[in-house]
């Protein structure tokens, strides 16, 4: 009964050992084998997969287990795996990196205990976990004054969206006079305040989304933060809060509007970008504007589909941080791609062929993920938000075609040459060119055979239902 929540119990038993463990010994190989057994345990099987949403006496009412959480648990994990195979066993401004391991762990404790949460207390504690351990990862460049920036920014910000969280929260216990997550869903449409704290409570959650008009850290925090922290913070948050908020049931108003300004503002606020991790930024809040898309529609297949677009940005982005990472830029502007056609030619076509799959060009996995979403919209009518959809994705394409121009066809500059020249020429490690392949290789072939994502994402929607 109890083995449905063995991952939660092994993963926070691994982070108090690590965290005596890093003061001596290097924590990221040991990070990684944890992980590891923490998604075997995860794996679902056949007592507790179609579990109707039962809580368990041993958490008091707190957490519950089903499909969807059982599936959205795996997503985390596979997420935090590939963060880790992402990170060098280096030092990091000259203190021992034992200590970003050990925080991705917390962060990914902290996804998957707020997956699983059913009352509003652990909800709040399992996102402050989160995100407390992902502001220290922000400003982990101490020398630098970006990361300065970005660490502060996104502290203030993730303070002011708790704190609209914890208000939402008081309002819907106020009028139930329980914290259960279902019993504020039932009352919120009979009275106004229930309302008021179910729009406050969502606006919270699009903040940790980074979706508009709640964006206005993203752009800065990505391009503060190392690099790393950024392909945490694009991937592992964004699965979970997407997962909570499509159980809380929230307010459909308030996330089509969301989801229209972050299509748009996604597409246009990139177009002038010269910096990769600003311009990914940028992108992210545009696929957001999808995914919610597909949630506020709230049929069965556009949540399906929702999920299917999470699973594929995540694929997506795990690449492209990887490629970003292997090819070890010194300023991260875009025109640092220029002439890599020819110094790494497999890596160039990697590169492109991710960008245009975020772009959804057809028969690439970007396309299968944004023609499912537009299909549910246009089957429920929501015709004018497909038409915005459509044309944002046209807008954005205009970027990543250029990122793809700069890379084969722009010549590289004197400066650049030099650089390679005198840095000498950096191949890929064994552990970020295992992850580039294997998602690319998703990245090409999902549209060929999607079976077996759909019949994942079919099981987990079941969990909801």
């Amino acid at each position: 009964m109890y083995e449905a929540f063995y991952p939660e119990l092994f993963l926070s038993l691994a982070v108090l050992v690590l965290v005596i463990y890093g003061v001596y010994q290097p924590t990221l190989k040991t990070a990684i084998i944890v992980l590891l057994i923490t998604g075997l345990i995860a794996l679902p099987n056949e007592q507790f997969l179609f579990w109707e949403d039962k809580t368990l006496d041993l958490t008091n009412g707190l957490l519950t287990i089903n499909s969807w959480i059982s599936i959205t648990k795996l997503i985390i994990i596979v997420g935090s795996i590939s963060i880790l195979l992402m990170l060098k066993d280096t030092k990091i401004s000259g203190q021992a990196s034992f200590d970003s391991p050990v925080l991705i762990l917390i962060v990914t404790l902290g996804s998957v205990l707020l997956v699983s949460s059913i009352n509003w207390l652990s909800v709040y504690l399992a996102i402050e976990l989160q995100t407390l351990s992902l502001f220290v990862l922000t400003a982990l460049k101490r020398d630098s004054a970006y990361g300065a920036e970005a660490g502060l920014k996104y502290f203030v910000l993730g303070a002011l969206s708790s704190g609209l969280f914890l208000f939402g929260c008081a309002l819907l216990y106020g009028l139930t006079g329980e914290t259960s997550v279902h019993a504020g869903g039932q009352i919120c449409a009979l009275t106004s305040n229930g309302e008021v704290g179910k729009i406050l409570i969502t606006i919270s959650l699009l903040f940790k989304l980074s979706a508009a008009p709640f964006h206005m850290w993203a752009p800065d925090v990505y391009e503060g933060a190392p690099t790393t922290t950024t392909a945490l913070l694009a991937i592992v948050p964004k699965v979970s809060v997407f997962a909570i908020l499509v159980q809380i049931g929230p307010v459909v108003n308030v996330l089509l509007a969301s989801a229209i300004l972050s299509m748009i503002y996604g597409a246009i606020g990139a177009l002038n970008q010269t910096k990769i991790k600003r311009l990914i930024a940028y992108s992210g809040i545009g696929h957001i504007g999808f995914v919610l898309f597909g949630v506020s529609i709230g049929s069965f297949e556009s949540i399906q589909a929702s999920l299917i677009y999470m699973i594929i940005y995540v694929i997506m982005s795990i690449c492209s941080f990887s490629i970003i990472l292997t090819l070890g830029l010194s300023k991260n502007l875009i025109v640092e791609f220029s002439g890599l056609s020819r110094r790494h030619p497999i890596m160039a076509v990697t590169l492109a062929l991710t960008f245009l799959s975020i772009a959804g060009i057809p028969p690439l996995a970007g396309f299968f993920s944004k023609w499912l979403v537009l299909l549910c919209g246009i089957s429920s009518q929501y015709y004018l938000t497909s038409i915005v959809a459509v044309l944002s994705s046209v807008i954005a394409g205009v970027y990543y075609v250029r990122i793809v121009k700069i890379i084969y066809f722009q010549a590289e500059s004197s400066l650049l040459i030099w650089k390679d020249v005198l840095i000498g020429d950096k191949r890929g490690e064994f552990r970020r060119s295992i992850l580039i392949g294997l998602s690319l290789y998703i990245i090409l072939f999902i549209m060929i055979s999607p079976n077996l994502l759909l019949q994942i994402a079919h099981d987990a929607t079941m969990g909801l239902y």
